[in-house]
């Protein structure tokens, strides 16, 4: 049967493994179905009559994926700063938004598929029978188009790569480490041509290709267990943390302190500051205007919205009183005359330095080159920071990142390379409305701390706030988006990953393995 599919079963069997793909990822949150899902479009690739079926077949799959995985971005609220607008604009904005943003939606599915159709091409040309090659050359191809390529054209963020799904399974993601979610991907596409290869046991070599994807597997999860095992020096000793997530439906200004800081934030700060702390994080949109770093002015927000340093200085100052306590809080920033969104860090000194968000988030931060007027877009147009931009403070050396730089690998690899020791991150996964969102980087933030070999201390105001070790093991997480303090400690490290010293080697290695499957087969025919 499976030697004689018909065009309707293959069409369905590319449907399904998008489908089964899809919900490996939240909301459906099936991770179990990336280990299985890619099977029946391997078996209907191996089938196709020709490269140009084979494309569609691809192609299909990956449309059915990605309009899955995409569509809990359409809940995206355009976003405005602080700015006040009449409900009759409001209500005329949302509406417009609604249509753009499921436009954008079915665009970016439609063009995402592009990269599985390619996929299916090349391995329909360079293994079109399945054989074994299939077990290098189809990780390969997936590693450099549906994932690392797909991404280089959406921005850059690794938004549904079929590693991010692999972040619950505790061995297996320690492979992390050594080559980031890209050599988790390919993983998880060895296994599936293995048991396609087991499903369909076409001839009498049939068994080796699965034997040795199982091994693989065994390999990876023992070398992931034995690593979360092994002994880890701490020539430092464990510091102490608190994660404030606070948020309130509505706001007036009457809720924020008169330098811009919310009250419940205010509150849940004293709090913590109660105890001994070594470090207190405040997420993303923690106040109400922005904070002039320096004498300059914004252009884009009211003037009795921006509050000097020297104001937070004054605030903080009693509370950090003799504490050895190190506050990161994200706020809207002034620096330069330019507008930056930021974490900014306070000590019993004053200001400590700060982190500026270098990869800015499309459409919401600033407006990109070649989508006209009608795209959405917010009201201030931010400015990416340059750098690491690491913060020493009180004997700390932390690595930043904001909200959705949790997508993009680069940034806290960078941070680590040049020499943090911890990170934190801070954002406000409410300006999306599906909470499948917040899940999908609460799943990429578990990779970055395995990749980096660094605890994560994660401040979100609304989604899922965490204390993350570098084995990508929640220690402590807030069950939802309501109010709460949470209280862990983190250890610093110094090592460096393989995934920090040699960056993104697996995606070279597959173009490299890709040009070699290509020699070999032009040199097959024309023997």
């Amino acid at each position: 049967m499976l030697r004689d599919m018909t065009s309707s079963v293959a069409y369905g069997c590319a449907l399904f493994s998008g489908a089964m793909l899809g919900c490996a990822f939240p909301p459906v949150g099936w991770s179990w179905g990336v280990w299985v899902g890619l099977v029946p479009l391997l078996i209907a690739i191996e089938r196709a009559a020709d490269r140009q079926r084979a494309w569609l077949l691809g192609y299909l799959g990956g449309l059915v994926f990605f309009l899955i995985t995409l569509h809990p971005l359409v809940s995206a609220h355009t976003w405005a700063g602080w700015a006040s607008e009449t409900p009759h604009a409001f209500t005329a904005r949302m509406h417009r938004q609604w249509w753009l943003l499921h436009l954008l939606w079915m665009l970016f599915a439609a063009g995402g598929a592009i990269f599985w159709g390619w996929w299916a091409y090349g391995l329909k040309r360079l293994a079109p029978q399945g054989e074994w090659r299939a077990l290098l050359l189809a990780p390969s191809l997936w590693v450099l188009l549906p994932e690392w390529g797909r991404a280089q054209g959406g921005f850059g963020f690794t938004w549904a790569c079929l590693g991010n799904a692999a972040a619950g399974f505790e061995a297996i993601r320690q492979t992390a480490a050594l080559g980031g979610v890209w050599l988790l991907s390919a993983l998880i596409v060895v296994v599936n041509v293995g048991i396609a290869r087991l499903v369909r046991r076409s001839d009498a070599g049939w068994w080796k290709p699965p034997l040795a994807a199982l091994g693989l597997l065994g390999f990876s999860w023992a070398g992931g267990a034995w690593y979360l095992g092994r002994p880890e020096p701490s020539p430092t000793p464990p510091r102490s943390v608190a994660v404030l997530q606070y948020h309130q439906a509505r706001y007036t200004t009457g809720d924020f302190l008169p330098i811009g800081l919310d009250r419940g934030y205010a509150e849940l700060l004293g709090e913590a500051l109660r105890q001994p702390m070594d470090l207190v994080a405040m997420p993303e949109s923690a106040m109400i205007g922005a904070v002039r770093l320096d004498e300059t002015l914004s252009t884009t927000k009211p003037l009795e919205w921006q509050h000097p340093r020297s104001a937070w200085d004054q605030y903080l100052a009693p509370l950090l009183a003799d504490r050895p306590t190190v506050v990161i809080a994200g706020l809207d920033t002034v620096e330069q005359g330019r507008d930056h969104n930021t974490l900014v860090a306070w000590t019993a000194s004053g200001a400590a330095g700060g982190y500026h968000k270098r990869r800015l988030v499309p459409f919401a931060e600033y407006h990109p080159t070649g989508w006209g007027r009608w795209a959405p877009h917010g009201r201030a147009h931010y400015h990416p920071g340059q750098g690491s931009q690491l913060i020493r403070a009180n004997g700390l050396v932390i690595g930043g990142f904001i909200c959705q730089e949790v997508l993009l690998p680069w940034v806290s690899r960078a941070a680590v390379r040049d020499g943090a020791t911890l990170l934190v991150s801070g954002g406000n996964d409410g300006v999306f409305g599906d909470p499948a969102v917040a899940e999908v980087h609460a799943q990429a933030a578990r990779l970055r701390a395995v990749e980096t070999g660094r605890d994560l201390v994660r401040a979100m105001k609304t989604g899922v706030s965490a204390v993350i070790d570098r084995h990508g093991r929640e220690v402590i997480r807030s069950r939802s988006s309501a109010p709460v303090m949470l209280l862990g400690t983190v250890q610093e490290a110094q090592g460096l990953t393989p995934f920090v010293r040699f960056g993104d080697w697996v995606v070279w290695t597959a173009g490299l393995l890709v040009a070699w499957g290509c020699l070999d087969r032009n040199r097959c025919h024309q023997v």
